[in-house]
């Protein structure tokens, strides 16, 4: 099956029942220079388990788009795995009334979909993109360190080391979403291992 080659800042999660709602919020990413993942442009003939986590896991940020009632549990998972990997979360509500979410989701900011605008701005203020220079000196970290990005993301001393070795001053989680772009862009070196 083809993959995609195209990168993204935000991960755009949503019922089936919102997605002439969800195309909207893209539009707004979009006019701000962002570029989302969302469902519906994924082409039959692709893998959209297997493109859906691998945007997840390179996204800068979620961006749930929920209506009042029970949380869907595919949105609920996306969210729990974006959670784990210590993700910016946002949710958008859609219309009036309570939304049943789970307790440890009230931890995120929750704004109505007609507050798109702030959203917007807060995730373009948090990605500050590396320059050439930091890009480079991740690579050859990477080149030095000799540690498959698979490895390194249960390894978390690794990507300490490889953090020290670049200098680049940039979280864990935001290390491995660059050197996962970089390898879909195929601007990072394959490694082995080195045998110890």
């Amino acid at each position: 099956m083809p993959k995609t080659k195209k990168t993204y800042d935000v991960f755009l999660s949503y019922p089936s029942d919102l997605a002439s709602q969800a195309k909207v919020i893209v539009k707004k990413f979009a006019d701000a220079g962002l570029t989302v993942f969302y469902f519906s442009e994924i082409k039959p003939s692709y893998n959209i388990i297997e493109e859906m986590w691998q945007a997840l896991a390179e996204s800068w940020a979620i961006v749930a788009l929920i209506k009042p009632g029970i949380m869907p549990p595919s949105v609920a998972v996306e969210i729990g795995a974006a959670s784990a990997w210590q993700k910016p979360i946002y949710i958008l509500t859609e219309g009036e009334g309570e939304c049943h979410v789970p307790l440890y989701f009230s931890k995120f900011e929750v704004f109505k979909t007609s507050e798109t605008g702030k959203v917007v701005q807060l995730i373009s203020k948090s990605l500050n993109p590396l320059s050439d220079e930091e890009r480079l000196a991740l690579v050859k970290a990477y080149s030095k360190l000799r540690v498959p990005t698979d490895k390194l993301f249960v390894e978390p001393g690794s990507i300490e080391r490889l953090k020290n070795e670049s200098g680049v001053k940039i979280s864990g989680e935001r290390i491995m979403q660059e050197l996962l772009r970089l390898r879909k862009q195929g601007k990072l070196p394959k490694v082995r291992r080195r045998e110890r």
